[in-house]
């Protein structure tokens, strides 16, 4: 007579349609099992092996010893057993309850153990960006530089390929939302990654931390709200409103003399958080916001914005996402001959970046400052490595710009997180940890790592646009090294922080 191991396995032999999982599992009876696909034959081989040690009676028909059947029919020929499978038929009842409980539960989730030696899959990275939209010229520079760190370890890391699984949700909140629980629910994804839209990036770091799932803002969404209060699961890899405008707020007062100024950007989250860090610190300085105007996100016209501005004051903050509103902007701006009347603009690097607004108004952009993290003619070899593989991949048609670097610096220290653990992204512990202890060098920052709240830090630059070798660029007039988020709260703007 075969024992109760080598039955298991003839059960399962003989029935194509069970499933035996690659674990064995060994129980306290010393008998091994396999589990099944057919819940009820599961619960019937449960239900033998572990109902003695429940306190079956001795004459039950489930107090097989090993290697002995013993059926119903042999139990109740005897009038003793006839009484003991009556009186016990309530405790088997509860027996079967109990068992069936703890089946479900363990079918609920059974975690995957490799074998040893087993080949993995690929890393499944998800990125929900925006391809279309408001700021899709910003997310779609992003998505150049990550793709150019991908392809330069030729979507390896540690030996396993990484899937990027990518959808655009167009520059749109609730559609950020669903491609979020698309790719953790329905693609499995081990990372969701983000684009730029601080809005939606907002929203997506709490169902990530309810799902598990490490969330990385690869792009801009800068808003504060994104990394504090911090959440176990959400790294932002590239910056936070008010690392370059409170030294930038500073600088304008102090050495450029500005003392009245104005802020002027779209009303949402990635845009307001940055004129306020800048009014905190140019205030704090020693200066004055006179005027603070808003408009709605993808609003085109500007003038009637233009028609606000008092005439007493020295400068203008402004923060525009996208090519085509900045293009608009500078228009209306040298329309207004605003330029001329002395009236400067000091402001974030999206405003002058060599690859639209200096090629498209030239000299006229002269004498400009920005903060920025990245510029393009930085003398490092991280940046002569990075430049001269963008132009390899992309020509020259556009220049290389911070976008583009962010993506690429991004995706390095993501990839340089998972090899420092081997790849094996399965153990989210490792990997989240990893995070916290990675330190890259950045095209042009000295060191990129992010701090307790995993929010970047990095060095940060004061640039001005300037005409040097005969060429109308961005030149670097200051360093700021190692520069941290601003406390909770810093950003947020008096009825805009929610």
């Amino acid at each position: 007579m075969p024992n109760d191991t080598s039955r298991n396995t003839d059960i399962c032999e003989s029935n194509p349609g069970i499933h035996k999982l690659q674990l064995v599992c060994r129980s306290s009876l010393g008998i091994e099992w396999y589990s099944e696909r057919d819940s009820n034959r599961i619960l019937f081989h449960l239900f033998i092996r572990f109902y003695p040690a429940l306190g079956a009676p001795e004459h039950s028909p489930f107090s097989l010893k090993k290697g002995e059947i013993r059926t119903g029919q042999n139990i109740r020929k005897t009038k003793k057993g006839r009484e003991i499978m009556e009186k016990r038929s309530v405790l088997r009842l509860g027996t079967i309850f109990i068992l069936c409980a703890l089946l479900l539960t363990l079918s609920i989730k059974i975690p995957y153990v490799a074998a040893a030696g087993e080949k993995k899959g690929p890393i499944r990275l998800g990125i929900d960006t925006e391809l279309t939209g408001a700021v899709s010229e910003t997310s779609n520079n992003v998505k150049m530089g990550y793709e150019l760190y991908l392809q330069e370890i030729g979507y390896k890391v540690a030996g396993r390929e990484i899937k990027i699984i990518e959808y655009d949700n167009k520059t749109d909140y609730k559609i950020a939302m669903e491609v979020a629980q698309k790719l953790v629910e329905k693609d499995n994804v081990h990372i969701l990654g983000f684009g730029t839209s601080s809005g939606a990036a907002i929203a997506i770091r709490g169902y990530a931390e309810k799902m598990k799932v490490p969330f990385v803002v690869l792009g801009l969404g800068g808003a504060e709200q994104v990394t504090l209060p911090p959440l176990k699961y959400t790294f932002r890899l590239t910056y936070a409103d008010g690392q370059g405008e409170l030294p930038l707020g500073r600088y304008a007062y102090e050495k450029l003399g500005y003392r009245k100024m104005v802020v002027m950007g779209p009303d949402y989250a990635g845009s307001t958080g940055k004129l306020w860090a800048f009014n905190q610190a140019f205030e704090k300085a020693g200066g004055k916001i006179v005027q603070t105007i808003l408009w709605s996100l993808g609003e085109m016209d500007l003038a009637p914005y233009f028609a606000q501005l008092k005439p007493d004051f020295d400068a203008i903050f402004p923060f525009i996402p996208g090519d085509i509103s900045i293009n608009r902007f500078f228009s209306q701006y040298f329309e207004m001959q605003l330029d001329k009347k002395g009236k400067k603009l000091c402001t974030h690097w999206d405003m002058t970046e060599d690859y639209l607004p200096i090629q498209t108004f030239g000299e006229k952009m002269l004498g400009i400052t920005s903060e920025a993290l990245y510029n393009l003619g930085y003398d490092s070899p991280e940046n002569k490595h990075f430049t001269d593989l963008y132009y390899a991949k992309y020509g020259k048609k556009k220049l290389a710009n911070n976008q583009a670097a962010l993506g690429y610096e991004s995706m390095k220290f993501l990839c340089t997180a998972l090899a420092a653990i081997k790849g094996n992204v399965e153990d989210t512990e490792a990997f989240l940890k990893a995070m916290h202890e990675t330190k890259i060098k950045g095209t042009c920052s000295s060191l990129i790592s992010v701090d307790a709240n995993g929010n970047a830090i990095r060095d940060f630059f004061v640039r001005q646009v300037q005409k040097k070798d005969g060429l109308v660029r961005n030149v670097v007039i200051q360093t700021f090294p190692q520069v941290r988020q601003p406390p909770q709260g810093y950003t947020l703007m008096p009825g805009k922080g929610k």
